[in-house]
């Protein structure tokens, strides 16, 4: 897609351009913000971020307004009205006049100029969608457009869906089929608080030191203080980790046990591996993942602690055997964190959901001899599923010798409006023992 300057604006049409390419198959990517200033790049940021998230609401408005269907339309043009869209009714304070002209100008730089005037009329028509500014919007009202902070829009009509359920499915952006297995399995007003906090703002969650921010309702955790940087305050408080209360609690469940050698295989960036070393200081905790960019980023933490070794995935087998505590951190659908992973909304039909399955078991069966005669298994995932949390543990008790000692599934709490004190993501852990 051509780019008619090198605006916030601009930069997120393309990236959005890419995504209405692949979607639903969303990935976590940034927009690339190099060269543009803070105020810019968090404006592209947060078109991006409102896209994403309420791909469905979105769509659902602009979609009554076309004379063509949606699938039709070229994806630079699905870009401009998506993010067009999502400043007039999601984000505040930016001029109207502003929106569409540069939505204008875009349609009109891209490979389908003689769409601007479609793509003017369709972004006034949404505009004019806003009746009434709340404070306090109901989700339960489908007239009401509701905003990550609890306020919103009163509506000249009523958001998409073909009934309640279907509203709310598009009010937080994500496919109706979510809810009804949600509703199916855990019951209508679970499903409904989950689908509400799937649109919240999550806040950046400190644990491990007394950083600047408002103390969390969890002690030992801070909600950072807005505008400030992670990485200055990471820099000023060593001892600190970004860290939700939630995915601290599958660490915290083996504080009772002393191994003498951990082994995270599937460290990520080291989180976890991290906490690990602090809590069981006297163990050696060998971390690794076979994710490059992120097996970079492990090395760099395990340099400046002394029981964390981080080493090659491949390197693994030479500890087999070894392990009083296996971390299988385990890659999961993140149905558990959608504020922190927005883009998984879009791909939790069955075939993904059976395909993660069929993933966790993998590693599983790859990483079990890893595990010492006696040592303990802490499975651990970002997903509220049980296809990945206790079917799973049942299938690793069943095929393998392994006997349950506790599991917790924590619900993702935080909905629009909430304090930032009150947010948790989701979580579910499990601690096995090899017989």
């Amino acid at each position: 897609m051509q780019q008619h300057t090198d605006s916030s604006r601009a930069r997120a049409h393309a990236h959005l351009a890419a995504r209405c390419k692949d979607f639903p198959r969303l990935h976590p990517e940034s927009v690339p913000t190099e060269g543009l200033e803070p105020r810019d790049a968090a404006l592209a940021i947060a078109i991006d971020r409102a896209v994403v998230v309420r791909w469905a609401l979105l769509q659902g408005l602009l979609e009554r307004r076309l004379k063509a269907p949606w699938t039709k339309q070229h994806p630079e043009l699905q870009a401009i009205l998506l993010a067009g869209a999502a400043q007039l009714l999601l984000l505040d304070k930016l001029p109207d006049h502003a929106v569409l002209n540069e939505a204008v100008e875009a349609a009109k730089a891209s490979s389908r100029p003689r769409a601007a005037g479609m793509v003017n009329a369709v972004l006034r028509k949404i505009a004019s969608l806003r009746s009434e500014r709340v404070e306090q919007a109901d989700p339960d009202n489908p007239t009401h457009l509701l905003h990550a902070d609890g306020s919103g829009w009163v509506l000249t009509e009523e958001v998409p869906g073909k009934d309640t359920l279907g509203q709310l499915a598009a009010q937080c952006g994500m496919h109706v089929s979510v809810l009804e297995r949600w509703t199916a399995t855990d019951g209508a007003d679970i499903a409904r608080t989950r689908a509400l906090h799937a649109i919240v703002e999550p806040p950046v969650i400190m644990h491990g030191a007394d950083v600047p921010g408002t103390p969390h309702e969890d002690e030992g955790f801070t909600v950072l203080a807005p505008g400030l940087s992670i990485a200055a305050v990471l820099a000023d408080h060593p001892g600190s980790i970004v860290q939700d209360p939630a995915s601290a609690r599958a660490v915290a469940a083996t504080s009772a046990l002393h191994p003498q050698i951990i082994i995270d295989p599937c460290a990520g960036r080291g989180t976890k591996s991290r906490q690990l070393a602090v809590l069981h200081s006297e163990a050696h905790v060998i971390a690794a993942d076979t994710h490059p960019e992120r097996a970079k980023s492990l090395a760099e933490v395990a340099d400046g602690i002394d029981n964390l070794t981080a080493i090659t995935f491949n390197a693994l087998q030479d500890h087999s055997g070894t392990a009083d505590l296996l971390l299988l951190d385990i890659p999961c659908t993140n149905t558990a964190v959608l504020p922190r992973r927005p883009e998984a909304r879009h791909r939790l039909d069955r075939a993904t959901r059976r395909g993660m399955r069929e993933k966790q078991r993998q590693i599983a069966a790859n990483t079990m001899a890893l595990l010492a005669d006696g040592g303990h298994l802490l499975w651990s995932t970002c997903s509220i599923d049980p296809e990945e949390n206790q079917q799973q543990i049942e299938w690793l008790c069943q095929y393998h010798p392994l006997k349950l000692v506790k599991q917790r599934q924590e619900e993702p709490t935080g909905l629009p409006g909430e304090p930032a004190k009150t947010y948790r993501d989701g979580s579910f852990h499990a601690l096995l023992r090899l017989e």
